[in-house]
């Protein structure tokens, strides 16, 4: 070893080489982020514009929302990003999110339009045919319809027979073989007059006359449906007549009224039951029967007569068998 000291050597004035370079870093993970928040924001933005598109006040913007999310989508899916799910569902909801906004705006303005024309074609009537307020004045009550008259039937034409002395006579009632006979009879001769009604076997039926004498008179025959009259048998002495009379001929018995006559009669009554005063001045039999309902013998007397009798009720013919004058007085 030598204690020769060293000489420091001077450093040199070339310059220093640079320090090496750091080693590369490796790629990051978090460079995809923009693109995956790209698909995302497509599909947000396509369910807002889907959700936009069924709402009507909004369905008319939905539109914008749409466009953006097709555009988006199809960025996302350009540059291929990872989530490429998200992307496509973007671009499927922005075209249908626009479909359903024109349809909902469509049906939205129809909806309006046609509600305005309703509304403006019922206010002009409304307006125009409206009239003042009036006070309504209450309805009469409708007339009763007036009732028919009850038909008028005129009674047939009389049918007239005559001759002298004892005779078969063969009869046609007026209105009909069934009808009810109704017989006005005259006899000028001085002897027995009797004439007696037959049936069709020309068996007696009922003794209509029996007197001396001369007569005039009305009586009643072919009473009972059981049999039919066909025939008189008339006995007489002198001249006789007998006339055929429909029964719609024979005069009323009114009711409150008196009604007066002279021998046999008919009479026809319609009314209620009430009490009749009878009056009869001849010298035979004198009888009041009512055929009605029912057959009523009201008097039976012999000779003059004054009294006051029972009258019953209903539709009947009235036959008066007297030789005198008769008054019948019913209240």
């Amino acid at each position: 070893m030598s204690d020769t000291p060293t000489t420091p050597e001077r450093p040199s004035d070339s310059p220093a080489p640079p320090p090496p370079a750091p080693p590369a870093a490796a790629p990051s993970s978090a460079t995809p982020k923009p693109r995956s928040a790209l698909a995302l924001w497509a599909m947000i933005v396509g369910i807002v514009a889907m959700v936009s598109a069924v709402i009507p006040g909004l369905s008319f913007a939905a539109w914008i929302p749409a466009i953006a999310a097709i555009a988006l989508g199809v960025i996302a899916l350009i540059r291929r990003t990872p989530r490429r799910g998200q992307a496509l569902t973007g671009v499927v909801l922005g075209p249908l999110a626009w479909v359903t906004a024109i349809i909902v705006s469509v049906g939205l303005i129809a909806g309006l339009s046609g509600g305005v024309d309703d509304s403006a074609g019922d206010d002009p009537v409304a307006v125009e045919e409206a009239p003042a307020p009036v006070a309504e004045e209450p309805e009469s009550e409708p007339e009763p319809a007036p009732e028919p008259e009850p038909e008028v039937v005129a009674p047939a034409a009389d049918v007239v027979y005559s001759g002298t002395g004892d005779t078969i006579l063969q009869i046609e009632l007026p209105a009909g073989p069934d009808s009810i006979g109704i017989a006005t009879i005259a006899h000028s001769g001085s002897s027995n007059f009797a004439v007696w009604s037959l049936d069709g076997d020309l068996n007696q039926s009922d003794l209509l006359v029996n007197v001396i004498g001369g007569y005039a008179g009305t009586v009643p025959f072919n009473l009972s449906t059981a049999e039919r009259i066909t025939a008189f048998e008339i006995t007489a002495d002198g001249a006789w007549t007998v006339t055929l009379r429909d029964v719609l001929s024979v005069r009323e018995l009114p009711a409150s009224a008196t009604t007066t006559g002279q021998g046999d009669d008919v009479l026809v009554y319609f009314g209620d039951a009430t009490v009749a005063d009878l009056a009869h001045t001849g010298e035979s039999n004198f009888a009041v029967w009512s055929y009605g309902a029912s057959s009523d013998l009201i008097v039976n007397e012999i000779g003059a007569y004054t009294g006051q009798v029972r009258w019953p009720a209903g539709t009947a013919l009235v036959q008066i068998s007297a030789d005198g004058a008769w008054t019948i007085a019913l209240q």
